[in-house]
């Protein structure tokens, strides 16, 4: 579901990501499709395991093969296959075009080497600078994130930084080269509150004043609720929702969906409420579905539910959802037909 009149930046069309393991193959990613338009905030919501990291290190190639292999699908960057380019041309948009924030800096980073050097890496592979101006541009890139002192702290080494600065810095990194589209896949994971909201006021600010498009990963609803427009929804590496931000929050129509916003705790639940956890645990990818994957763990299955793959349909209204029902309020409707309304 795009909006109209937006120009595409990236477009997920029937990818399917598969692992070989020594079990057998692991089908991570099954079919996902998803549009991210100029300028726009798009969400990726899930547990873990979902697929939602997987589907977007793809985007940049990054999947290890072998284990990892594109089985189908296109991923088209301005109307590029990504998917087609050789190693040489995918290292020209990759970090350049499309940079990504990954969800541990400490791992992230060289210990063994300066933020200074790290920083000015990719701004000399992706520009016509010299050295001097790429330092000069890393140290404008850590100001613009907030680093105190950056001209005296960009010889440090990561160890050097907290955690909330060393985030810092992997924004400064993926922003250096003026990308078109930024992935940041859980870019507040293991940061306390204060220093998650400092991070998020620092995306949405630079994102402003970059115009860039923004693919975020989280487990956050209320971090998608305050920083994106739309929002996708996975399950077993499926898309089983996707909708404006407003209108999930306030009709869900997934089960799923609507069973992550119920075990979300609210400020303005009555003392003593107890939380709605899920039951049950996600499925194996051991296969590729046949059947809807959440069946075993929703509360409105029927026999068709565990028979069938239920496609991602639209509703008269254009909202996209993977269940042979329809939801208003967390219940399911009437039907007559027997099928999707």
């Amino acid at each position: 579901m795009s909006e109209q009149g937006a120009q595409p930046v990236l477009e997920l069309d029937d990818l399917h990501v598969r692992f070989k393991t020594d079990g057998g193959l692991v089908h991570a990613v099954n079919g996902v499709s998803y549009v991210v338009n100029e300028g726009e905030a798009l969400g990726v919501v899930g547990e873990s395991g979902c697929g939602k990291s997987v589907t977007n290190m793809t985007v940049l190639r990054l999947i290890p093969t072998p284990p990892g292999e594109v089985s189908s699908g296109r991923i088209n960057y301005r109307g590029t296959n990504l998917l087609e380019l050789s190693a040489k041309e995918i290292r020209k948009v990759r970090g350049g075009k499309i940079a990504m924030i990954f969800q541990d800096p400490m791992t992230c980073l060289n210990p063994f080497l300066r933020i200074s050097k790290q920083l000015t890496e990719a701004i000399l592979l992706h520009s016509d600078m010299t050295p001097e101006q790429a330092r000069q541009r890393a140290i404008e890139e850590l100001d613009r994130v907030g680093i105190p002192d950056p001209a005296g702290r960009i010889d440090s080494y990561p160890h050097e930084f907290s955690g909330g600065m060393r985030q810092r810095v992997m924004i400064a990194m993926a922003l250096c080269t003026d990308p078109d589209l930024l992935i940041a896949d859980e870019p507040t994971t293991a940061l306390d509150v204060t220093i998650q909201a400092q991070i998020l006021d620092v995306l949405r600010r630079l994102q402003a004043e970059k115009g860039m498009s923004l693919v975020l990963i989280t487990h956050d609803l209320a971090v998608v609720a305050g920083m994106c427009s739309r929002v996708v929804v996975m399950y077993a590496g499926r898309i089983v929702e996707e909708a404006p931000v407003d209108d999930l929050f306030a009709d869900p129509r997934h089960p799923y969906t609507s069973a992550l916003l119920a075990s979300v705790p609210r400020l303005d639940d009555p003392l003593g409420r107890h939380l709605n956890p899920i039951e049950g645990l996600p499925p194996k990818l051991a296969e590729e579905p046949t059947s809807c994957a959440f069946a075993p763990r929703c509360p409105h299955a029927e026999d068709r539910c565990r028979r069938e793959l239920p496609p991602l349909a639209p509703d008269a209204d254009g909202r996209l959802h993977a269940c042979f029902f329809r939801f208003k309020d967390g219940e399911k409707l009437p039907h007559t037909d027997g099928g999707q309304a």
